[in-house]
């Protein structure tokens, strides 16, 4: 049997920038009560976390480079029975409006918003990974596990407006979502059983793939809401705040003539030479072997809706010291939900500081380092959600955030 290791290599490009819009990532937004008047924000965040695949691995897909053997048989030993892995990235622009549009309502007033959207989430067995990347050799008379092996990726632009509360910093917006890549794949079930020296091999496969494939620029069509309301809470003198609960991307797209293949096969091989398999005949028969079929279809599929709910900073507190905490979620399966925590520290009137740590979501425990630095019409903010990652190979995700803010 021959195995391909694949090299891939993922951009990961972060200008973002945010005013007084409300929370969407660890970072925690400076939350005011002033009136507001005019804004203009860019938002965003990129993340890549995983429970199994190192700093020292991911390095080579995200910036390029040799995955050799001895990182692959490292990597194979790191891996648990089941892993998760995924990345997203989100940038976008918004204008809030300041002139009322109910007279009832006269802090409310409208909001228009575009955002585009990359989001991948995988699961794989430690069996998977070792047959893509150390090959068949580990599994001589033994079975290899092909079970419970999914990934998805969505790649959309969402365009909507709604309205906000001046005063609250709630919002709503329903958002048209146009998406311009997706592909999916599961297998369901399967099985590699290879002989004592590895001439022989037993397959069993069930699974299907969705790929997007279709000529136009937007390959389908959706609608999704974006939310974020602000509550205040008291229960006592030395604890109370602001409970912000936020929402993007909650909804779902049509993918229109997308490819829907699908295996279902049980077979035995002694082995094939590579240029049997890419000839035209070769290629059709291996096929018609593995009961693959092709066909075209559409496709509903449920968007990986981001929801947030948590204790968020106050710009206008007297404290020094400010918690926040929370929980996070992706509509994914994949996704476990994140809990987090940390302390907001700020000394000066227009610098602050402050670190968290999280522990969930598509890996383990992250911690995380911001700075601020606040004046009526700017916000500066620098920092990232896994610090440790930042500085050591030996750790499972990468994070960048950057916040530009400017009130008209």
């Amino acid at each position: 049997m021959i195995f391909y290791r694949i090299k891939i290599t993922v951009l990961f490009v972060a200008i973002f920038a945010q005013g007084n819009v409300q929370g969407q990532d660890l970072l925690p937004v400076l939350y005011d009560t002033t009136l507001a008047n005019h804004q203009v924000s860019i938002v965003g965040n990129v993340f890549q976390h995983s429970t199994g695949l190192n700093n020292n691995f991911s390095r080579k897909f995200i910036f390029g480079g040799e995955i050799n053997d001895e990182l692959s048989q490292k990597t194979f030993g790191n891996q648990n029975d089941y892993n998760r892995v995924g990345f997203a990235v989100h940038a976008g622009a918004e204008y809030r409006a300041s002139h009322k549009i109910f007279d009832s309502k006269p802090n409310w007033s409208w909001m228009i918003n575009v955002a585009n959207e990359m989001h991948f989430s995988g699961e794989y067995s430690d069996d998977f990974f070792g047959l893509m990347f150390v090959g068949n050799t580990p599994f001589f008379g033994n079975n290899a596990s092909l079970a419970n092996v999914s990934g998805r990726f969505d790649h959309f632009l969402s365009i909507g407006g709604g309205i906000h509360d001046r005063k609250t910093k709630s919002f709503l917006t329903l958002n048209m979502i146009l998406p311009q890549q997706f592909f999916q794949m599961n297998i369901n079930r399967g099985g590699m059983t290879f002989s004592e020296i590895g001439d022989q091999v037993d397959l069993r496969i069930e699974g299907e793939a969705m790929i997007a494939n279709s000529h136009a620029y937007f390959k389908g069509l959706g609608a999704a809401l974006n939310f974020g309301f602000n509550i205040p809470f008291n229960t006592s003198d030395a604890f109370n705040g602001i409970i912000n609960i936020t929402g993007r991307n909650i909804g779902a797209y049509q993918v229109h003539n997308a490819d829907f293949i699908t295996v279902d096969a049980e077979q035995s091989f002694s082995g094939f030479a590579l240029n049997d398999l890419l000839n035209n005949d070769g290629l059709s028969s291996f096929k018609d072997s593995l009961n693959i079929s092709e066909t075209s279809r559409s496709g509903f599929k449920v968007l990986p809706g981001f929801l947030q709910v948590g204790k968020i900073v106050t710009t206008n507190s007297t404290k020094v010291l400010q918690s926040f905490f929370g929980v996070r979620m992706y509509t994914n399966s994949v996704y476990r939900p994140l809990v987090y925590a940390g302390i907001h520290y700020q000394p000066l009137e227009r610098f602050s500081f402050g670190a968290q740590g999280s522990f969930g979501g598509y890996g383990n425990f992250r911690l995380g380092f911001y700075a601020n630095y606040n004046t009526e019409k700017i916000l500066i903010g620098l920092g990232t959600e896994d610090l440790l990652g930042a500085i050591s190979g030996n750790q499972y995700g990468h994070s960048a955030i950057i916040r530009l803010a400017w009130k008209i």
